[in-house]
Parts: structure tokens; C-alpha cells; sequence
């Protein structure tokens, strides 16, 4: 299966450096894959280095590779579902505030701080 450069690709060399075939070469400004040459590193590697060392994780691909293209949601929907979220959750915690947990924990730890602090001090007047 022949790879082929996407335009994810930075141009950072990678590729035609690592390739053990020598497929990948630069014309101008665009790196192409010789098909001819190209062989998935087959007999030098499990995996392509052309993919596996490109630094964009999708400079080099296949047809196989490629993601497939997902349907923009329209702008105002992300929006909406946003503030809906937003909005049930500070529900949530306005009507959570008759809750005594934290008000329990503050006094607790206000009684345990004041102990070691009397402690504390006493020992320094001795």
C-alpha cells in the first residue's frame, strides 16, 4: 500500500531522511513517494518510517490512514449546548446551598486549628 504526502506535512525533512528506500524525495517545495520505490519498509521495519517519524502524526499517510471528513456543526449550536450546560449547572449549585457539609467541615477544622494553636502557644511561655 503506497503512502503519499498529505498537507499536514511541515517540511521538516524526517521522512526523506529515514526512508531506507530512498522513495521520498523534494521537488521545489512539495515532498512526493516515489509508488515504485515505496515498499511499507517491508524487510526493514514493522511499521513505515515515513509514518512513524513524521512529527505531525499525518504528514505521511494512505488512503487507509486518513481520517474520514466529519460534518461541521454550525457555530451557534456549539454555543447554545454551552450555555445550556453552563446554565444547569449553576442551578445545580445554587440549589445546593442549604447544604451544612461545608459550614460542619469549617467549624471542625476552626476547633482542631485553635487546639493546636493554644497548644502552640502555651508551650511557647514556658
Amino acid at each position: 500500500m503506497p503512502y503519499f504526502i498529505t498537507s499536514l506535512c511541515i517540511e521538516c525533512h524526517r521522512c526523506e531522511s529515514i526512508c531506507p528506500t530512498g522513495a521520498i524525495t523534494q521537488n521545489e517545495h512539495q515532498y512526493q513517494i516515489n509508488s515504485e520505490r515505496c515498499n511499507d519498509c517491508l524487510g526493514y521495519y514493522a511499521v513505515p518510517q515515513c509514518w512513524a517519524g513524521c512529527p505531525t502524526s499525518g504528514g505521511c499517510s494512505t488512503l487507509a490512514i486518513l481520517p474520514k471528513p466529519v460534518a461541521a456543526k454550525p457555530i451557534g449550536d456549539y454555543w447554545d449546548d454551552w450555555f445550556k450546560t453552563y446554565n444547569r449547572l449553576v442551578s445545580r449549585l445554587r440549589s445546593n446551598q442549604s447544604s451544612t457539609y461545608w459550614q460542619r467541615w469549617f467549624e471542625a477544622y476552626s476547633q482542631v486549628l485553635s487546639q493546636q494553636l493554644q497548644s502552640t502557644s502555651v508551650g511557647a511561655k514556658a
